[in-house]
């Protein structure tokens, strides 16, 4: 029998809607998507996290209004309890604050929408009856701070969505993170210790109390805001009544009416129901076959047939008390009827005595003759039900016949099977949620939410989720390079301790006077140590003070490297330069012709290194966001902090030393030196950028390759790379010389972003020039110490109100991270040592460059 022939329960029916509507569509509608999503942890679908986080006032209002209910309830039916069960909750705080309870089974108070929830909480637990429904959700009561809470954080969650033009679903997500509080209701009320013989029915009440407050709350956010039916749907199905009554259980045992009556015949493979459809049961087939199972087992037949003999007769008790609690008929008769529907056990002894039951019938038909209108029909009509009920069809006097009766039963189930099926799908997204306890990171939950990292629910009037608004910051990375060579002639312990104390310890030092004493950097600026690794170390801060401190640690660092020498006996270098050039050796013996020079040359840099002649020490600068600071706690390993930000990564790329990156400048040099007879010129600069020519070749053409040259075929060998060749040397053209490459720092370097933000935190202070000059204007005393290339020099060069010199930067190229590409590369720029060329520069050329800008200005 299909559902338009029997009449379901609203909560039901609004059941059978939302999986009408997920039907087939589960996978679309039920799932959060990284990209529509603000902010979100995981890389991927499978490993999406939304951190989250209800503060402890907005959080207490769903344990602190459940136990309020049930204590609400207790008094209510307190006749139910014996004298020392009674007494026990005498003891219980919250207790003697509980709003007034009218015994009345009608709302005694409230608004058109309260008195709605009121009277439809009557219908879906006997002992939840419309006066205390409507005291707890008036004024005093938790229940309206419930609902409350939930108007306001719903209409918030509108606000922010449409501020994200609909790319975020927010109140959807409001939702899911209100659902995560439902399993603290359950552990309230088992805190209670209810009385055993109720504490399924007095639980199952509460919750069925705290549903239908959340659904209060849900529909009039939901009638104001009007939204499309798919997000109505993602909203309603989180905040579904299973949820809230904790799983299956209580709605099988505790009394629940919820989907229309008390399901005594249990649901039958109502699990395999919901594994049979995973797209979402198709409500008239699992009602037709939940049917089907009813009438085929004698004993569940009769067990359907009395829930809805049962369910039909407290209808129409709570119908007739209702008019009598308006005035319909006489207090006394309707006190006799309220406490037959509120009190179960009490109407299923009247059924099961035939005599008391047929008196009762004939009671109320004679009350009824005295009465006119809709009072005397109710009170006719309940007389008709309990002359007409029978033990062997209790359904009959509901006017259903056993096979209606078993129809409208499995209805009741389909709706229960509905609500297990969304509870099964929505597993995965509640998974999804991650709950933060405010010790995953430096400062708290307060940072990650101020920054933007972190949904917050709260009472207070302020954001779900904010806007990151923490200041960028600069990210600086040192790196030793050489480090192993020279522990290997120290020995570990010795280099461990030289690296302390002519290393760390002065860096540290010089930071320390930069630091502005901040947790976060976001609040006072400063300097912070992010990472300390074997030969380098991370430190982030306000650009300004890392600018300073860059500078300052290429002073300790050329100090660094003469001690370092010195700390190295004679014939330690002696035995390691021999191993190099024993190496080395072995390496031009094997080497073809071409690749000899090469080989010549890395052999005098390493020997050079050897000598403590060539220690080289990389620092950059990047700009970007705020690092996060992930703290972990272990009981062994202790605390620990991990800085995370892709600009540390950048800064820690930014001292790479790629030997390809400077080759076209060593050649140059060594050219010049042949040609001038000056091997003592130098580069004037420490850092390089270079785009050395490479050839990717596919696995293919290498494979062909590689079998050409064992059959001993070289022509056939080049002929298979012949296109690959060609093809990168066509690519190579179109880049042209201008193309992004890799980097060799031996210096300071920065990244453009880096030195436009230096410019400005710094501009009351400084006056910038922006200079393109020729290297063949430079004074000759340049020229003499330095070989320079052709190409015009890209300078930006600050000078102190003064008008002294204060730095030099030289524009080195762009360079490509693998990993952190950026179309077009990244600009990097050099800080010229004022104690190298800078000094020329600043001797020669800074006057009549302040000059040029004043009159260019």
């Amino acid at each position: 029998m299909g559902l338009s022939e029997t009449m379901a329960s609203p909560i039901a029916r609004r059941r059978f809607e939302l999986v009408t509507e997920l039907h087939g569509r589960a996978g679309e509608l039920l799932r959060l998507e990284p990209g529509r999503l603000r902010y979100s942890l995981g890389t991927s679908l499978a490993e999406l996290r939304l951190p989250f986080h209800i503060t402890p006032e907005a959080a207490a209002l769903f344990p602190q209004s459940a136990r309020q209910l049930a204590l609400m309830l207790v008094s209510r039916h307190r006749e139910l309890l014996s004298e020392g069960e009674f007494d026990h909750f005498l003891l219980v705080e919250e207790f003697s604050t509980l709003p007034a309870l009218p015994p009345t089974l009608s709302p005694a108070s409230g608004g058109p929408d309260t008195r709605a929830a009121a009277d439809l909480a009557t219908l879906t637990h006997p002992l939840l009856t419309g006066g205390v429904m409507a005291a707890w959700l008036g004024p005093g009561g938790g229940g309206r701070s419930l609902v409350a809470l939930v108007i306001e954080l719903l209409r918030r969650a509108f606000l922010e969505m449409r501020e994200s033009r609909g790319r975020e679903e927010t109140p959807a997500l409001v939702a899911l993170m209100l659902s995560s509080q439902f399993p603290g209701v359950e552990s309230a009320l088992r805190s209670l210790e209810l009385p055993h013989s109720l504490q399924r029915q007095l639980m199952t009440a509460a919750a069925t109390g705290m549903y239908l407050a959340l659904r209060l709350g849900m529909e009039r956010v939901l009638r104001e805001a009007q939204p499309s039916t798919e997000l109505v749907t993602r909203i309603e199905s989180a905040l579904g009544p299973m949820a809230v009554l904790g799983g299956t259980k209580l709605p099988l045992t505790g009394g629940s009416l919820l989907y229309g009556c008390e399901l005594l015949a249990g649901v039958p493979d109502a699990e395999k129901l919901v594994a049979q459809y995973p797209g979402g049961p198709p409500v008239d087939t699992v009602q037709a076959t939940l049917g089907k199972a009813i009438a085929a087992n004698d004993t569940l037949a009769r067990r359907a047939e009395l829930a809805m003999g049962l369910s039909a007769l407290r209808e129409s008790l709570v119908h007739a008390v209702r008019l009598g609690e308006g005035g319909g008929f006489k207090s006394a008769l309707t006190q006799y009827l309220r406490e037959l529907a509120i009190r179960p056990a009490a109407l299923t002894a009247l059924l099961a005595d035939d005599k008391s039951r047929k008196q009762s019938s004939k009671d109320l038909r004679a009350h009824a003759e005295t009465l006119k209108g809709t009072s005397a029909e109710a009170l006719k009509d309940l007389a008709t039900r309990l002359k007409e009920y029978s033990v062997k069809e209790p359904a009959a006097a509901a006017g259903l016949s056993r096979a209606r009766a078993h129809a409208s039963y499995a209805q009741a189930a389909t709706a229960f099977v509905c609500d297990l099926w969304l509870e099964r799908t929505l597993f995965p997204l509640r998974r999804m949620l991650y709950p933060r306890m405010g010790n995953e990171e430096e400062g708290g939950l307060e940072a990650e939410y101020q920054s933007g990292r972190l949904y917050q629910l709260s009472t207070r009037p302020e954001p779900i989720l904010r806007s990151a608004v923490s200041a960028p910051v600069a990210h600086l990375f040192v790196d030793v390079k050489d480090f192993t060579r020279r522990t290997q002639l120290l020995g570990g312990a010795a280099m461990a301790d030289f690296l302390r104390r002519e290393f760390y310890l002065p860096i540290l030092t010089e930071a320390k006077a930069l630091y502005g004493g901040m947790v976060q950097l976001s609040d006072k600026g400063g300097v912070s140590v992010n990472n300390l690794l074997g030969d380098a170390l991370s430190l982030s801060g306000t650009v300004d003070r890392l600018v300073t401190l860059a500078v300052e640690i290429r002073r300790l660092l050329v100090s660094y490297e003469k001690r370092l020498a010195q700390a190295l006996s004679h014939e330690q270098v002696e035995t390691a330069l021999k191993a190099i050039e024993e190496e080395y050796d072995r390496k031009l013996q094997s080497a073809r012709p071409g690749l000899r020079p090469i080989l010549q040359r890395e052999k005098e840099s390493a020997l050079a290194r050897g000598r403590g002649e060539g220690l080289e020490a990389g620092v950059f600068l990047s700009f970007g966001p705020a690092p996060l600071i992930i703290t972990l706690e272990d009981e062994v390993f202790g605390r620990s902090k991990v800085a995370i930000a892709d600009r540390i990564n950048e800064s820690a790329r930014g001292t790479a030393r790629s030997g390809a990156a400077r080759a076209k400048a060593d050649a140059m040099l060594a050219q010049e030196r042949q040609r001038r007879g000056n091997p003592s010129l130098a580069h004037p600069w420490l850092v390089f950028v270079g785009a050395p020519l490479s050839v990717q070749v596919p696995y293919a053409a290498e494979a062909e390759a590689r079998a050409a040259l064992k059959a001993g075929d070289l022509a056939a060998a080049m002929r298979a790379l012949e296109q690959v060749v060609r093809d990168s040397l066509e690519e190579a053209a179109k880049q042209g010389e201008d193309a992004p490459g890799d980097i060799y720092n031996a210096g300071v370097a920065l990244s453009e972003e880096t030195l436009l933000a230096y410019q400005e935190a710094v501009g009351d202070n400084r006056l910038f020039c922006q200079l393109q000059v020729a290297p063949e204007t430079l004074h000759p005393e340049i020229h003499e110490r330095y070989f320079l290339p052709p190409e015009p020099l890209r300078l930006t060069v600050g000078f102190h109100p003064t008008g002294e010199l204060a730095e030099v930067f030289r524009f080195a190229g762009r360079v490509m991270f693998k990993g952190l590409e950026r179309k077009g590369g990244l600009g990097v720029w050099e800080w010229v040592d004022l104690h190298g060329v800078g000094r020329l520069f600043a001797r020669h050329h800074a006057s009549e460059w302040l000059r040029a800008h004043w009159r260019a200005a």
